[in-house]
């Protein structure tokens, strides 16, 4: 989350942003979903129900203890493709966010279930966009999409996620009936765009594409005035049969009033059409950083061992040897080196 260049403050620094994001989630579970029953995506409502089906047996465990030990089955399935750092966050993110459902119990705020899943979905999707940010994860669905993922890579964690929640609703569906759910899919809702402005960041840009005979103009001032790329390609016109050129410039939100009068200040019958863009990075818009994959990790370790094998060895080299090659790979993709 942080560009630190001391590794030890940099995880210092992380560390406290789980815990913190862990704490939101937990208070605002505790605060406005509880006291009306409405239910968290994922595995946080699936252990909502596992709890009340066996309150209802007699047997009363907290909703947390059940999150716990659902994590902790995945958190052994996902440990071998894991890499350190990401376990190592993983595993603070799934006990402490246990902990702070468990004891950080507060009054609740309002009798309105509508605010209460709104601002419910808000403090959660919050407190997930600070986790993940910080390279961790508070289990669930996204842990089980990451396993899935790693066997059938087909199948996208985002995709896992989804399904999860669908499950969980639909069986939310029977036991608590039509009104409690539908209640739930709104603070699902809000968690999930509240967790993607936390994560991507108010990165809202567009592209436009601008069609005038006075193409070079218009260029000219979006460079010098709004100081952003501009590209042009060729293009044919169906109907007139004429070859034309074709501009495309992508601009910030605050921008957009300002590309379409310097096109319409030199041509008035310009034509031009806007796309949403979801992310730009690099030549003037958000930095592109290094993307440590999981998945690429375990990749770039088995090639760098397979090709140890592969050298002028008459036998199998030593085992030590691959031992010190993956060590080597993990300081690299952390950026210890």
């Amino acid at each position: 989350m942080f560009n630190i260049s001391n590794k030890y403050l940099k995880h210092s620094i992380n560390i406290v942003c789980i815990l913190l994001g862990t704490f939101v989630m937990g208070a605002g579970f505790n605060i406005f979903y509880a006291p009306k029953d409405i239910l968290l995506g994922g595995f946080g409502g699936l252990s909502t129900i596992i709890s009340y089906l066996l309150s209802l047996a007699g047997i009363n465990i907290s909703m947390s203890i059940i999150y716990l030990l659902l994590n902790v089955v995945l958190y052994i399935l996902a440990v071998k493709i894991l890499g350190k750092t990401f376990a190592i966050y993983a595993i603070i993110g799934i006990v402490s966010y246990s902990v702070f459902l468990e004891f950080c119990t507060f009054p609740a705020v309002s009798d309105d279930i509508l605010l209460c899943s709104i601002y419910g979905g808000f403090l959660t999707g919050l407190g997930i966009g600070v986790i993940i940010r910080c390279g961790a994860t508070t289990g669930g669905g996204d842990m089980l999409g990451c396993i899935i993922n790693h066997k059938i890579p087909k199948i996208s964690v985002g995709w896992v996620t989804i399904i999860v929640n669908c499950v969980v609703l639909l069986i939310s569906f029977f036991i608590y009936g039509l009104n409690l759910s539908l209640y739930s899919i709104i603070g699902i809702f809000i968690s999930g765009k509240t967790s993607d402005l936390i994560i991507e960041g108010p990165r809202s840009v567009k592209a436009f594409y601008i069609i005038s005979p006075k193409f070079e103009d218009i260029s000219n001032k979006l460079l010098t005035e709004l100081h952003r790329g501009v590209t042009t390609f060729e293009a044919n016109g169906m109907y007139s049969h004429k070859h034309m050129e074709v501009i495309l410039c992508l601009v910030s939100q605050f921008q957009i009033s300002k590309l379409k009068q310097i096109v319409y200040d030199i041509d008035p019958s310009a034509f031009l059409f806007s796309v949403p863009v979801k992310e730009a990075m690099g030549k003037g818009f958000h930095k592109l950083e290094k993307h440590k994959s999981i998945l690429n990790r375990q990749k770039q370790k088995q090639n760098l061992a397979t090709n140890i094998q592969e050298q002028s060895y008459k036998t199998v080299p030593p085992q030590n040897e691959i031992k010190n090659a993956d060590i080597s790979v993990d300081k690299k993709i952390d950026g210890e080196e």
